[in-house]
């Protein structure tokens, strides 16, 4: 462990970018297609569906075009997933509820008939380094998809960033939701292999957990509200 966060310094080094500029790129990295899992080329095994009936946060590795490997996190929550949507489009709520985040300013967005865009200004902070970036998502409600990616059009610390959420009813719990994450990132200058295994791993995990933990939370809120008698609700 301290091995790789010295090499992470060599990352956190990195210079940070020109905000007023439009990006060195309109994208490196293959986007993710919005749809199910096997559209992105993952399906699960049987251990691993054994391991999400016991509850665990199963994390898996798929590959991509030119090599690079993905890393895909799979959560079962016990609530519908509605709820769930409501916590990942709730953009302005990001630093209350995601570790890291210190700042999320929504700057522009749309709504098309079949999905809705939303561009937002992010600032992470990590062992006292903060980093700055701008996102479109793209959430499709009918596919229960959102697929996201840099902005372009303005200059972000990092290089590259793109990513995929899709969220299911359980295939046999009621009221049950099974939630699939994945990110890929591509950093500015060189970063060692095991930095950036460690960075990705730890920040897909950690990305079902708060979804989980927000989620319940809403639905337990809920639920005590639909249970109160309306005289007694304030």
């Amino acid at each position: 462990m301290a091995r790789q966060y010295a090499l992470l310094a060599l990352w956190v080094g990195v210079e940070a970018a020109d905000k007023g500029q439009p990006h060195y790129h309109q994208g490196v990295l293959p986007k993710f297609k919005p749809g199910p899992p096997a559209g992105i080329g993952f399906r699960l095994s049987g251990a691993q569906q054994s391991a999400l009936a016991k509850g665990e946060n199963v994390l898996a590795t798929i590959a991509n075009r030119g090599g690079d490997g993905s890393c895909v996190a799979v959560l079962d929550i016990p609530v519908p997933k509605h709820i769930i949507w409501e916590r990942i489009t709730d953009y302005k709520r990001y630093p209350q509820m995601v570790s890291g985040v210190v700042r999320c300013d929504t700057y522009r967005t749309a709504n098309y008939p079949n999905k809705k865009k939303n561009w937002s200004f992010y600032a992470v902070s990590a062992m006292g380094v903060r980093k700055e970036y701008f996102v479109e998502h793209t959430y499709e409600p009918y596919k229960s998809c959102m697929t996201f990616q840099l902005d372009y059009s303005r200059q972000s610390d990092f290089d590259d960033s793109v990513g995929y959420w899709y969220v299911c009813d359980h295939p046999t719990i009621k009221g049950t939701s099974r939630v699939f994450y994945s990110c890929r990132l591509k950093l500015r200058g060189w970063v060692p292999g095991p930095v950036k295994n460690y960075l990705m791993k730890t920040a897909v995990k950690q990305a079902t957990l708060w979804v989980a933990k927000e989620s319940k939370a809403q639905h337990a809120r809920e639920s005590s509200r639909r249970q109160t008698p309306f005289a007694l609700r304030r």
